[in-house]
């Protein structure tokens, strides 16, 4: 129990038995653990102690929330092959998990100098945007933002129904066969809209992509922006493999 009068915060008391409750398999992978208002009943501890020791626990990568949802233990660490042929569909079920994509947006740019420049498109040519958020076993997984030439892949929103995967559209539909080209990696914390769209706290690092991919004859087919949550994946480069 929470001993209050031992010179150790209690919210770091909490975060401790709760650690050990995982480490002992009592809580188990993907539990949910009890509620702010239960923890609180069970250790005697006002609401604010036990929620900074659950921001504890998630600063640590013990437990992700789901907004309205609750607070998780955390599986492993996926890892996240990139190589010049990844798919994210065949990537999750590789490793025997569920993988979703849901398109949250779609609309129209006109191309600046640098999308220009990147796309191999005239400057001031529409390009198509897809925000799409990608899940595995329904928990938001990353939040890919991808460019497209509207003139080369008109009405493409079009196609996408359900849980799709956007290079088997491009496949499918246009006869483009994506490959990547490049990537290029950051670290950043989240702003308020990643925050909302990946359901995480502000302490949680974005592990993020920048790629360009081309087609089977060398052509620009797509840049994107790619913001992994960095409290659920391990990013993992294959230099030699065709898929990740």
């Amino acid at each position: 129990m929470i001993q209050k009068d031992s010179g150790v915060a209690c919210y770091q008391q909490l975060s401790e038995i709760l650690i050990k409750q995982i480490d002992e398999g009592y809580l188990k992978p993907n539990q949910k653990i009890p509620t702010e208002m239960e923890l609180s009943k069970m250790y005697k501890l006002n609401r604010h102690t036990v929620r900074k020791a659950l921001e504890r626990l998630e600063d640590k990568g013990f437990v992700y929330k789901v907004k309205g949802k609750g607070t998780f233990v955390s599986n492993t660490k996926i890892v996240y092959k990139v190589s010049k042929k990844t798919r994210f569909t065949t990537s999750i079920l590789d490793i025997k998990l569920t993988p979703d994509a849901r398109l949250i947006d779609s609309y129209d740019i006109r191309a600046d100098s640098e999308l220009s420049k990147t796309l191999n498109v005239p400057a001031s040519d529409k390009v198509t945007v897809l925000e799409i958020l990608r899940l595995v076993n329904k928990i938001p997984f990353c939040h890919t933002t991808s460019f497209l030439s509207k003139e080369r892949f008109p009405s493409i929103e079009s196609h996408i129904v359900g849980s799709f995967s956007l290079y088997e559209i491009l496949k499918r539909h246009y006869g483009v066969e994506v490959i990547r080209s490049s990537s290029q990696f950051e670290v950043s914390l989240p702003d308020k809209s990643d925050i909302e769209i990946l359901q995480i706290s502000p302490q949680v690092p974005l592990l993020i992509v920048k790629s360009i991919a081309k087609d089977q004859g060398g052509e620009i087919v797509e840049y994107c922006i790619t913001k992994f949550r960095g409290d659920m994946c391990i990013i993992s480069v294959d230099l030699n493999g065709e898929r990740g």
